[in-house]
């Protein structure tokens, strides 16, 4: 990606140094490789110009290598013992932050020993950044991400007061209410206000973070997207919806790999109108929900039993949780008395599970293959995958619609080209799938090329550098 005045690199004229819970790496059976995603694909061309480092924790410690082919960052592994994994990641993270910040989807457990283990590895975090900022001559820009490490900007502030720091939710930040029920709000709070800008995929969630902060501390002021604080700093509170490589999706719908992968689908779904779903299998998805929507729509419309199926993708996630466990037995013993219900003899069941992930020929295969895409979640911050799927239904001219709810992060950019769901209302999604099928293929077409461009206008490469544009002129001052 070339250096010019839209260019992540072009804002920034320091290291960078990315703090996340996991490194980018993985090891196979071919040594170690750089991970597919939107974040390392950004900030490759980033990193190569400026250079820098990545810390994160990986399960083999001490053993991961500085350098990978494909990712041009020094990298930096965090150890954690496996009690330190259980209280921070499986604990805190993922059973009071995760619940809490999705609007108590599920009930949020409250443990103070996962509380003190989660603080004790912030600061595990904060040594390691502290060793990589001393490698430097000029103290780097520091760019922490997401809800693991919410403490961690005021430690790396105390570690090198000179570095830009920035700090990304990926997640949604709930209203001041919710917050309010952690016994731990202030400490997470002061946290994240260390950072010299915060950012939120949407305005409403750095909405609720402004005025959770205002609500909970005094003499806090709101100057348009900078808080003023009691202290005399400003910290930038920004908006910067998270994308996907539209070029890289856009090759990828008429890959001749991926070609090859539509054919057999469209073999083996030849007759049939398609509903798909691919998910995380995780609570907040909305899964069970959608599943008995669908068998709404095909106990009231006994016609269209032999005319549709539903694809439904569930990618495996955290699956020694229990939660997570028993909300895979939840969902395979829907699908098993949906097909029970209403496969006839001599013919396909209507709904076709499959609980694993698939190569990313096949995923665009199957996102070309499906008439209406089913984007229901209960809650998500933002979500890709409706990005991927606009993006390759245009970029091979098909017309599929996009069934999303309106409490994913991305219903606010595809408003009102999507057709916007409650995924809580059961009766009312079915009713909306059933007419998603009798939209005008016009119509259609048109909806997926609008959200597809906005997608392409506001790609990753844009959101990599309007964030780092944020922390340098938040770290500038008013």
């Amino acid at each position: 990606m070339p250096t010019d005045t839209s260019s992540p690199a072009a804002s920034l004229r320091r290291p960078l140094v990315v703090v996340a819970n996991r490194l980018p790496v993985k090891q196979t059976e071919r040594g170690w490789e750089a991970a597919a995603g939107g974040l390392v694909t950004a900030l490759r061309p980033v990193i190569e110009e400026t250079g820098g480092a990545w810390v994160g924790w990986d399960d083999a410690g001490e053993s991961v290598p500085r350098r990978v082919d494909g990712l041009p960052a020094d990298l930096h592994a965090v150890t954690l013992t496996p009690e330190e994994v259980a209280g921070h990641y499986h604990g805190f993270s993922n059973r009071t932050l995760w619940p809490l910040f999705h609007d108590l989807v599920v009930q949020p457990v409250i443990d103070r020993s996962w509380w003190h283990t989660y603080e004790d590895v912030n600061r595990r975090f904060a040594d390691t950044v502290a060793k990589v900022v001393g490698d430097h001559d000029e103290p780097p820009v520091l760019w922490v991400q997401d809800y693991h490490l919410l403490p961690l900007p005021e430690m790396l502030r105390r570690v090198s007061p000179a570095s830009p720091i920035g700090f990304f939710l990926h997640i949604p930040f709930p209203p001041p209410e919710l917050v309010a029920r952690l016994p731990w709000r202030d400490q997470l709070l002061h946290g994240m206000l260390a950072a010299d800008s915060i950012g939120f995929h949407t305005t409403r969630y750095r909405d609720n973070f402004v005025r959770t902060v205002q609500q909970l501390f005094s003499g806090v002021t709101s100057l348009g997207d900078t808080l003023a604080l009691p202290d005399g700093r400003h910290v930038r509170a920004v908006a910067h919806p998270i994308s996907i490589d539209a070029d890289e999706f856009a090759q990828l719908a008429t890959d001749p790999e991926t070609e090859r992968d539509l054919a057999e689908l469209r073999e083996q779904f030849a007759g049939r109108r398609v509903f798909l779903g691919v998910d995380r299998l995780d609570y907040t998805k909305g899964i069970r929900h959608r599943l008995q929507s669908i068998e709404l729509m095909l106990e009231e419309n006994p016609d269209l039993r032999r005319e549709v199926a539903f694809v439904q993708i569930a990618v495996p996630s955290r699956d020694d949780v229990q939660e997570y466990q028993e909300l895979r037995t939840e969902v395979e013993t829907e699908v098993g008395r949906i097909n029970g219900r209403f496969t006839e003899p001599g013919h396909d069941v209507p709904v076709h599970y499959l609980y694993r992930g698939v190569p990313r020929h096949h995923l665009a295969a199957y996102y070309r293959l499906a008439d209406v895409m089913c984007i229901t979640p209960l809650k998500d911050g933002m979500n890709l995958v409706a990005k991927e799927f606009v993006t390759v239904q245009a970029a091979a001219g098909e017309a599929g619609v996009l069934l999303l709810s309106e409490f994913t992060g991305a219903a606010q950019e595809f408003e009102p080209d999507a057709v916007r769901c409650n995924p809580f209302d059961i009766e009312g999604t079915s009713h909306l799938m059933r007419s998603a099928l009798t939209l005008e293929h016009d119509d259609r077409r048109e909806r997926i090329g609008r959200m597809a461009e906005s997608v392409r206008s506001c790609d990753v490469f844009r959101w990599v550098a309007d964030e780092l544009a944020d922390i340098e002129r938040g770290h500038a001052g008013p």
